[in-house]
């Protein structure tokens, strides 16, 4: 019991009280009386708060008659001694208290923690009295006598506290949520793991609640999507297989992989690549396996891990056992719908595209006076021979007979679908006194969007830990996956384009065909598109502490890659005309051998932490291919022996290696000045001997300011919980090239009809790391008990000696040659606030932010270029020069829109004064309905220099955020993505335009080009097959703005009370509703403004939409069993 004595100097005489409250509190009427009287009062404070609002109106009233009037309807009363009143509990009456009894009731219930394990030493409070009892070490406890609608408080060191109403419930079992404060919070870094508030360098961070929550078919990649400031992840499509890409402050490599390294329970990740296939573990991990997920920004953070640290690390941590806990088993079951937007397409049915046809090859053979492939197919060249000079005009030609079908096949619909999705999970988890186990298995089905296409996944992982004797431990993780696919998929960009006047059947119900160029899906969905792959992940480390705080640690990681993909494509599909059956069988293998020694000692004020450690790293492949064409029948004879035409066994062989030595140091005084530093040195064989070896160091500091004398008061303690700033610089370094770039090669040839050798590519003995220099600074606060959390940073990131591809002569016979060209500047800002707006203990609610800014720049060009071309200088879209942004749209300027009569072209052509030649604007076939092009410098001709600036591909701020609210077993959690400020490119109508080709076209083009409309009513430029009027050459009018904000993920969920469960077998039941992509706001017109990216590497690969793929919905149904 706390008791306050309330003391004023005494007057020495009683005094008169006057009050003038209305439903004012006890407390407050006590004071004033208190000041008026000159007495001293002693009251529990406990009690007082529990006093009923008072009215009093009372003017110059003794003591006693004050107080008598307070008193009253009170569940307190008082006593005078002396000049003193002492304020108590009002006594009960005999009555009262056996209602009381006869109301009393014994409370059972059942304490846990947010994973069901039970907690013992959980304090069970009736609130306002001193009745309570203790939970077992099951978890179970009895609360006997307590009142009807009492309210009861669970607390525990270590856990919020929670107040629940009994109501008219008598099993009262409830789960206790870990009450961590921020700094405390335990985040995992290279090799080791450290507080929040001892953490130098830029690290966010996932836990286990953000990772439960990610929605089915989510990957490892697009898990992080909108939930960190700093790191831009890009889907480019529905499919189950979509590459992801994955950049965190920027782009670094210029050609090579811009992922950041993934390290899984400590061992790097080597998929090199984005796509989602057996090869690579991300897409087999199962985020049902995850624990949590760091990502790791900065050198401080990142510098350890050396030559792969310039973009970045996340480092994914999967579940382990818990020693002394019971087994506890959990069932998981999903199905979902994934809803394809086919609308987005609009492509012509039969009857427009007739029509469209017609007219674009009428134009064609009208413009050219020739025929040629695209206007045999419609006209007939014969009757054009015919006529005489005066009827050759555009409806004078007549159409080829048979040139159009009777069919109106929407193609599609015809052969595409909503694909449902299956996942199955089911883990153990639990330990006993020295081994802590996790064991689970997993199952995934998807069908194809693409009828008959499938994929099945079989996953299983086994983490173990034991402690063999003292200060010796043993682990132990496997995973593994095997995958099956009959991938479809492809079969999206040949549907869009066949004809829909082709019928799918003959009349007597064979397939339709007429010749290669008319392509028949039915047939082509027959084809045989398989791919089987295993792959397998091992883990076994021994651990010994030598000395409380030495530890040494070795272990070694077995990495095991091996897939088979089979391909026959039948007779009359897709321009095959014999037949072809492809096989190919690559096989990896990866080793790793770590082996660290770390110290850690406290002495008083200084905290000391250092690591020194070794690692070697073996990479090799081994790819058997072979194919074989001219078979004589789909069916039968379609095994290799049968081909009439058979390729040799293709056989390659690749291996590399890397050796590494690092240290770190970290020191911390008076827990609140941090000093770290790292030291990497790495020696690839990717490199010549002279540049095989890089060395990677760092420095940060840090100052937990909340720590100081001066911030402790106790007004600004409640406002400030935590504020550290922080600091830091270091290089990291990329080896973005192959593993025999150094080395020219040859290969097989023939000369005089002879086998020989020759050169296939030049090596550059002088090819060395790229190097990132990263300076990074930062703020860390806490705000009012937390409620408020958020990080501000900035960073620059300058990476020197990027590897590119050069351009060679043709003289040299070989395209291009790998060197160190250029420098390149990252810089930008960084910004993260949490709030919980509501935070009870049945009720929060949390919203958060993220906002990310990133420039870079181009700093030196060096070699035999002076600008770089993307994607490719054949047709580039972006030209890149010394000080220059990479992201920057690089081509013509249009009016935005279109020649609308023929004065305004022959307004624009010259004559050239020497030759009397007349100077075309354009081109010679410029014609109404072409794109209007600005001529910048006024020559009277549209040429490359008349090239500009278009805007960037890259955004202006990107980020992501969210709501989350949490009822009692009730959750509802969204996360938004959005974007600002990039132009995108959608290629689509910029190659229809170009090329008519015999394909059918979308409505959104074809529809509304100049080709069916007057060039007043178009909005696309005229259409043709050889890119007259130059309307396919790159301009602005094909970019446009892909600012979006989309629902990414919404996420609902129940939890059937634990009291609800008689049978002690069950401790849980949950239901879940998840659905992705819900809706977009945005103007771009494409199909979706981020997908359908070509690559992720600098240049126009992110902000390029080729729009194979269509977006879609995704929405699926969950319940988890939990048995204990």
């Amino acid at each position: 019991m706390t008791t306050f004595l309330l003391q004023v100097s005494a007057a020495g005489f009683a005094q008169r009280i006057t009050l003038n409250e209305s439903n004012a509190s006890l407390e407050k009427i006590v004071a004033q009386i208190r000041k008026q009287s000159g007495y001293d009062f002693i009251v529990n404070a406990r009690s007082l708060k529990t006093a009923k609002p008072v009215s009093v109106h009372v003017k110059n009233a003794t003591l006693e008659e004050a107080l008598t009037i307070c008193f009253s309807n009170q569940p307190l009363t008082y006593v005078l001694e002396e000049m003193t009143v002492v304020i108590k509990d009002r006594p009960r009456t005999l009555i009262q208290r056996i209602i009381e009894v006869l109301q009393a009731t014994d409370i059972r219930g059942r304490v846990t923690d947010e994973k069901g394990n039970p907690l013992a030493g959980v304090t069970i409070t009736e609130k306002g009295t001193n009745n309570r009892s203790i939970s077992q070490n099951n978890g179970e406890f009895t609360l006997r006598n307590v009142k009807e609608n009492a309210t009861l408080v669970y607390t525990f060191i270590g856990y919020k506290t929670r107040e629940l109403k009994l109501g008219n419930r008598t099993n009262f079992s409830v789960s206790m949520e870990q009450d961590i404060p921020s700094l405390e919070q335990i985040v995992v870094t290279a090799y080791g793991t450290s507080k929040v508030k001892d953490v130098t360098g830029s690290v966010a961070r996932l836990g286990e609640k953000e990772v439960k929550n990610a929605p089915m078919g989510a990957t490892i990649q697009s898990l992080i999507q909108g939930r960190a400031s700093g790191v831009n992840v890009a889907v480019q499509s529905a499919s189950p297989t979509s590459p992801i890409s994955v950049v965190i402050r920027g782009a670094s490599s210029l050609s090579g992989n811009n992922q950041p390294l993934w390290v899984i329970d400590g061992v790097p990740d080597y998929s090199t690549s984005t796509t989602g296939n057996i090869q690579n573990s991300l897409y087999n991990l199962n985020l049902n396996d995850v624990e949590s997920v760091d990502i790791l920004k900065d050198a401080s953070a990142t510098a350890l891990y050396g030559s792969r640290a310039a973009n970045g690390v996340v480092i994914v941590t999967t579940k382990r056992g818990i020693t002394g806990q019971k087994p506890t088993i959990e069932i998981s079951s999903r199905l979902g719908y994934m809803q394809q937007d086919f609308n987005g397409y609009k492509y012509m049915e039969a009857p427009e595209y007739i029509r469209f046809a017609d007219a674009a090859a009428r134009e064609e053979a009208y413009r050219r006076g020739v025929f040629d492939y695209f206007t045999r197919l419609y006209l007939d060249e014969q009757a054009f021979f015919n006529l005489n000079t005066s009827e050759f005009n555009r409806s004078s030609f007549k159409v080829l007979p048979g040139a159009y079908y009777e069919g109106n096949t929407n193609w599609l619909k015809e052969m595409t679908q909503n694909p449902l999705t299956q996942q199955h999970d089911i883990s153990l988890r639990g330990g006993t006194e020295n081994i802590a186990y996790y064991v689970s298995l997993n199952n995934t089905n998807n069908e194809g969007i693409v009828k008959t296409g499938s994929s099945r996944v079989y996953g299983g992982r086994i983490n173990l830990e034991a402690n063999i004797r003292r200060g010796l431990k043993f682990g132990l993780n496997l995973s593994g996956s095997s995958r099956k696919t009959d991938d479809k998929d492809y079969m999206l960009t040949v549907l869009k384009q066949i004809r829909p006047d082709i019928p799918a059947y003959n009349p007597d119900g064979s397939l339709f065909t007429r010749d290669p160029y008319t392509e028949n899906p039915y047939t082509t969905l027959l084809n045989t598109q398989t791919a089987n792959g295993q792959i397998f992940n091992g883990t076994g480390y021994l651990e010994y502490a030598i000395l409380k705080e030495l530890v040494i640690k070795t272990a070694f990681t077995a990495n095991y890659n091996n897939s088979q993909s089979l391909t026959y494509k039948r007779k009359g599909s897709t321009f095959n005309t014999t037949g072809s059956r492809s096989w190919s069988n690559p096989k990896i293998q990866t080793n790793v051998w770590e082996n660290t020694l770390t110290y850690a000692k406290n002495f008083g004020k200084h905290d000391i932490t250092a690591l020194v450690g070794y690692s070697m790293e073996k990479n090799n492949g081994l790819t058997y291919s072979m194919n074989a064409t001219n078979f004589p029948d789909d069916d039968i004879l379609n095994d290799f022996s049968s081909g009439a035409t058979r390729g040799a066994l293709g056989e390659t062989f690749t291996e590399n290696a890397l050796i590494s030595e690092f240290a770190r140091a970290h020191y911390k005084f008076n827990d609140r000045y941090i000093i770290s530093g790292t030291i990497r040195r790495d020696g690839s064989s990717r490199f010549g001997p002279d540049k095989r070896w890089g060395t990677f160091p760092s420095g940060a500091i840090a100052w937990l300011l909340t720590e100081e004398d001066f911030m402790k008061g106790k007004g600004l303690r409640k406002i400030i919980n935590y504020i550290k700033i922080r600091a830091s610089i270091g290089k990291a370094g990329s080896q973005n090239l192959g593993n025999y770039d150094w080395i020219t090669r040859v290969g097989s040839s023939r000369y005089n009809e002879n086998p020989a050798m020759a050169p296939s590519s030049i090596g550059n003995y002088g090819l060395q790391w790229e190097q990132t220099l990263m300076k990074d600074a930062g703020i860390d606060f806490g705000l009012w008990d937390d409620r408020i959390r958020g990080t501000f940073g900035v960073y620059q990131k300058n990476t020197d000696q990027l590897i590119y591809n050069l351009p060679l002569p043709p003289s040299s016979s070989l395209t291009n040659i790998s060197a160190n060209v250029a420098s390149l500047k990252n810089k930008g800002v960084e910004f993260d606030i949490k709030v919980d707006v509501i935070r009870k203990n049945d009720l929060t609610f949390t919203v958060d932010f993220n906002a990310s800014n990133n420039v870079n720049r181009i700093l030196k060009i060096n070699g035999i270029t002076k600008q770089l071309n993307f994607p490719d200088d054949y047709s580039p879209y972006m030209t890149v020069k010394e000080g220059q942004r990479t992201g920057e749209w690089f081509g013509y300027q249009t009016a935005r829109r279109l020649f609308v009569t023929p004065e305004e072209i022959i307004a624009l052509q010259k004559v050239n004064p020497v030759t009397g030649a007349k100077v075309f604007y354009r081109t010679s076939t410029e014609n109404i309905g072409d794109l209007y092009f600005i001529d910048q410098n006024g020559d009277g001709v549209i040429n490359a220099d008349d090239k500009v600036k278009l805007g960037s591909a890259d955004a202006k701020i990107y980020g992501g955020f969210g709501m989350s609210l949490y009822y009692k077993n009730f959750m509802v959690n969204t996360t938004f993505t959005y974007s600002y400020g990039n132009m995108r490119l959608w290629k689509m109508p910029l190659d229809d335009v170009g090329y008519v080709g015999n394909y059918n076209h979308s409505n959104l083009i074809a529809g509304r080009s100049a080709t069916l409309l007057s060039p007043y009513e178009a909005a696309i430029p005229r259409m043709t097959h050889y890119g007259d009027g130059a309307n396919s050459t790159f301009s602005d009018y094909f970019l446009y703005d892909a600012s979006y904000i989309r629902l990414n993920a919404l996420n609902i969920s129940y939890r059937i009370p634990d009291h609800i469960f008689k049978n002690k077998l069950i401790q849980g039941i949950n239901f879940t509703f998840q659905a992705t992509n819900l809706f977009t706001f945005t103007k771009y017109p494409g199909f979706d403004p981020q997908g359908n990216w070509s690559s992720s590497a600098i240049g126009t690969g992110m902000g390029v939409d080729n729009s194979y793929y269509p977006s879609a919905r995704i929405y699926n149904l969950g319940v988890k069993f939990t048995f204990k």
